[in-house]
């Protein structure tokens, strides 16, 4: 079992951007995970920075792994901190699945230097039955990966479901990542998603700034 678990940032206006990301590619990032883990733990942390102009700079910073962490963010909240920046409560969310597989999709995250990503908020009422939905989610999902277009040339997607966040809803987020002209899921694919029976209810591009594939930092001592 893995799970997604990201942290939005936003940078206090003092603080220098540059030197923000240096540190967390360079340090924060490599440096996290408070105990240690057994050689060859899926522990994937990406930083991206949020599309457009806006001032002071907003990040999400993304975990891809089979750990668990608390309001800490695997050690790294309060050292984001002290770079000068903001950070929100973490949000945990177990992986339902991955288009176009598992491996592609994680080895996107892994690998890859200078994808963008695009993350998307579905939410289905309780009454929907959400295999159903879900077939339909995966079917558009598929058509993103499978057919390039003028809009985009995704390479992976991961998505998640989680039946608590939202009261009477089933929050479903879909984490795609590759290349964007536009950074949002094509037209057509909110469009199937919707005629199943989901809503679009938040839609956020982001670039990539960096990326630790590995397992945890060996920990002091051991």
């Amino acid at each position: 079992m893995r799970n997604l678990t990201f942290c939005d940032i936003r940078l206090y206006p003092s603080t220098v951007d540059s030197a923000f990301e240096e540190a967390m590619t360079g340090d924060v990032m490599p440096g996290a995970g408070d105990l240690p883990h057994p050689p060859g733990t899926l522990f994937v942390r990406s930083l991206y920075r949020e599309a457009g102009y806006g001032f002071p700079p907003a990040y999400r910073c993304v975990v891809n792994s089979i750990l668990v962490s608390d309001t800490g963010f695997f050690g790294m909240r309060p050292r984001i901190a002290r770079l000068g920046a903001d950070t929100k409560e973490p949000r945990f969310r177990l992986v339902a699945g991955a288009v176009p597989d598992d491996e592609t999709a994680l080895d996107v995250l892994r690998t890859r230097d200078g994808h963008s990503l695009v993350m998307a908020a579905v939410h289905l009422p309780l009454r929907m039955i959400q295999e159903t939905f879900e077939k339909e989610l995966v079917a558009a999902l598929e058509e993103e990966v499978a057919v390039p277009s003028r809009l985009s040339a995704v390479s992976g997607v991961i998505w998640t479901r989680d039946d608590e966040a939202v009261p009477g809803r089933v929050e479903y987020l879909v984490a795609a990542t590759g290349d964007f002209a536009e950074l949002r899921l094509r037209p057509r694919t909110v469009a199937r998603i919707e005629a199943a029976g989901g809503t679009l209810v938040e839609s956020r591009g982001f670039l990539h700034v960096g990326t630790v594939p590995g397992a945890p930092a060996p920990q002091a001592g051991g």
